[in-house]
């Protein structure tokens, strides 16, 4: 297990720091007008967690960090052994409060808490009410007799902060950072082989299913919500992420999504299903009406419905491909398999996508 920390487990040398911060603190009230921080905490209606089987920490056991615009620490603790009020420069301030503090991927190691950006004006009290809720997310992983025999052994899912293995028989959450998220399949000689990314959600407990089918198998999802955390389930068919005849240069041999957003500049093949259109920078709208005939939005799953799974797709003005598939003329090709050749971008409404079609075909 990774080192974890709690703030009950504070050190003799740490109480030390924590009562300078607050002498500190008292003397810096003295001196010019200074501004004055009030917090308090609000809870969810409930902390217990399906994954973990435990209640959220007393808050009071919290880790409290208080740092100013240079980064520097105006407070580090426990949350109950901070002052009442906290006197400090006017200025900014970055206000962390969480249930622990982890180095890396853990098993069931829910976090609670809340992050607040605040501009402290002279002589202002400012009153911070953090909502403590989870803020990483939960990871289970199942593997079909399919997916086992096609990639026997084990799967990694890692982070920059490090990764966890799951075996076949492995039942628990791992708990990783909100952000991105690398599956790969470890074989029995050790050799690693990426499978797909995901984009994991703070607050969301993920359960997946991987199987391995034909390409043209799609993904199943279903929904749980629940008051504490954002249950979800879905099936993934891992083929349709990773192809290994797939080199970009033609139809039969087109790259995923994942895989094609890896060669940005070039003008490559790339499968996938439509799933929406109207595009901003931060939206997809994946329901008709549709409005804007000059995008559009595929994926590895016609059921997906995650922004950041998805490939923007520019349909330039007179082209073919606008007058053939743009859903505002086509609503009917929501959820037509499609194989494109374009121009790769790094960002097309701030999201991978295409631009410069060159041909396109229908499945």
């Amino acid at each position: 297990m990774r080192n974890r920390k709690a703030a009950k487990g504070l050190t003799i040398a740490f109480a030390t720091i924590v009562a300078a911060a607050a002498v500190s603190a008292c003397g810096l009230a003295d001196r010019n007008a200074k501004a004055t921080l009030l917090l308090s905490v609000r809870q969810e209606n409930t902390f217990a967690t399906k994954a973990a089987g435990e209640q959220m920490p007393d808050t009071n056991q919290f880790f409290l960090k208080i740092e100013n615009a240079a980064g520097e620490h105006v407070y580090y603790g426990s949350y109950g052994a901070k002052p009442a009020r906290i006197s400090v420069p006017a200025g900014s301030y970055s206000l962390t409060l969480v249930s622990m503090e982890m180095d890396g991927p853990d098993w069931e190691s829910p976090v609670y808490g809340d992050a607040v950006d605040i501009v402290a004006s002279s002589g202002e009290t400012v009153s911070i009410n953090f909502l403590c809720k989870m803020v990483n997310s939960g990871v289970r992983v199942r593997m079909t007799e399919r997916y086992l025999a096609r990639y026997p052994g084990e799967l990694t899912v890692a982070q920059e902060a490090g990764s966890l293995r799951y075996t076949s028989s492995e039942t628990r959450f791992g708990f990783f950072d909100a952000g991105n998220a690398t599956f790969s399949a470890i074989a029995t000689d050790g050799s690693s082989q990426q499978l797909f990314s995901k984009m994991l959600s703070s607050g969301q407990m993920l359960t997946l299913t991987l199987d391995a089918g034909s390409l043209d198998s799609q993904s199943s999802i279903s929904v749980q919500l629940d008051t504490t955390a954002e249950y979800l389930s879905q099936t993934i068919m891992v083929d349709q992420y990773r192809n290994t005849q797939s080199d970009g240069q033609g139809q039969e041999s087109a790259f995923s999504i994942v895989e094609a957003a890896a060669h940005p500049e070039e003008s490559v093949w790339v499968w996938g299903y439509i799933v929406g259109g109207d595009l901003t920078s931060s939206a997809i709208n994946y329901e008709a009406p549709f409005t804007k005939n000059s995008n559009l939005a595929i994926a590895a799953s016609a059921a997906c419905r995650t922004r950041s799974e998805c490939m923007s797709v520019e349909l330039a003005s007179g082209s073919d491909i606008r007058e053939t598939i743009n859903l505002v003329d086509h609503p009917e090709m929501l959820g037509r398999k499609v194989y494109i050749q374009g121009t790769v971008k790094e960002s097309y409404f701030g999201m991978p996508g295409l631009k410069s079609i060159k041909a396109f075909a229908l499945e």
